[in-house]
């Protein structure tokens, strides 16, 4: 690799780097000027960089053009309503503001204000999902050599607002359980509050998902919303497609449900779609009189039911289908007060004889 610094006719330091050929076999040289040690230092820097292969030949395509071609290229193997959504972000929300940056050019201080420009209307957590579709992309930028730095690196992630979920005492469930015995809503509220499932995991279990012998729930389809329309299909990631023991008499009330209907439906609960059970869940609690939570908030109270009976954290993030063991913690927080309190009456209990 050839390099060389030297004053030219005008006075100005000047190094020259003769660069890899073009594809076409076309000779490339890179120009560096300024003082006599700045302009050797970089001509020694892009020579080694040049023989180490560590040189990024910075893109000159726009990010709207890069986008385009990491979409073709990339998200051959995602789920099709990840890809929709991805083409959402890219056509809604990044290129009509930013689509027209050189790749190369972008800074963090752009991104920024995209995103503050977004959170004028959108909230942090989805904003936050802009983030990290945009690292990605940068991130396979980098490995591509396009550019040096992912920006998106000197850019902290939005964040929403922390979810402050209504959780029911088990005093509550047990009251709700009652007022539902032997109806289509005791099936769906066990599988929420006692099995943990989501939503679109309840309205896609299908019949031949169930065990009645084994007592377990296979979890292999779910129902979710993709351009409008209600589409079964699989769970999420491979933590979310999962098979969990169940109690006893889960199955027993799954049983006697399925032996109670004239005609057995492919799936258990395919009477309702998610959204449209949640408002009948809403109505139900209001008909009874109840403390109003969401439907989604029993698989809340699941999680924080087997940490208050001593359920190891990494045990219960398996059974909801968490791909972080983190999530399944921070939904735990709900309950780490009490908790806290009743370690400290445990140990007050065990030192207070010792201490006499």
């Amino acid at each position: 690799m050839r390099g060389s610094v030297f004053e030219d006719s005008l006075g100005r330091w000047r190094g020259v780097v003769d660069m890899p050929k073009e594809a076409d076999g076309k000779r490339r040289q890179k120009v560096f000027y300024g003082k006599k040690k700045e302009v050797q230092i970089k001509v020694n820097e892009l020579i080694y960089e040049i023989e180490n292969n560590l040189y990024c030949d910075e893109a000159n395509a726009t990010l709207e053009q890069y986008l385009k071609e990491w979409f073709k290229t990339y998200t051959t193997s995602l789920q099709e309503t990840t890809r929709q959504l991805y083409k959402m972000y890219m056509d809604k929300h990044i290129i009509p503001n930013i689509g027209n940056l050189k790749i190369k050019k972008i800074k963090p201080m752009q991104l920024q204000g995209l995103y503050n420009f977004k959170l004028e209307t959108l909230s942090g957590k989805t904003v936050g999902k802009f983030h990290s579709f945009l690292n990605r992309v940068f991130k396979d930028a980098v490995k591509n050599r396009f550019i040096k730095y992912n920006p998106c690196d000197g850019v902290d992630k939005p964040k929403g607002k922390k979810c402050e979920y209504a959780l029911y005492t088990e005093e509550s469930f047990l009251t709700l359980l009652s007022l539902v015995k032997g109806t289509f809503d005791e099936v769906c509220i066990l599988l929420a509050g006692i099995c943990g499932l989501r939503r679109g995991e309840i309205f896609g279990l299908r019949l031949i998902d169930i065990d009645f012998n084994n007592k377990t729930l296979s979890i292999a389809e779910t129902l979710v919303r993709f351009s409008g329309e209600w589409i079964v299909k699989a769970p999420k990631s491979e933590t979310s497609q999962r098979k969990i023991k169940v109690p006893g008499f889960v199955i027993t009330v799954l049983s006697n449900y399925m032996k109670s209907l004239s005609v057995v439906p492919e799936r258990v609960c395919g009477e309702y779609k998610p959204d449209a059970y949640s408002k009948h869940f809403k109505k139900l609690l209001a008909k009874h009189k109840l403390e109003h939570i969401r439907f989604h908030d029993l698989r809340h109270f699941n999680a924080t039911l087997m940490l208050a009976y001593g359920v190891p954290d990494k045990i219960a993030s398996k059974r909801l289908g968490h791909s972080q063991v983190q999530t399944t913690r921070e939904i735990y927080q709900h309950v780490l007060p009490s908790m806290d309190l009743q370690a400290s009456d445990i140990i007050e209990g065990i030192f207070t004889k010792k201490l006499r």
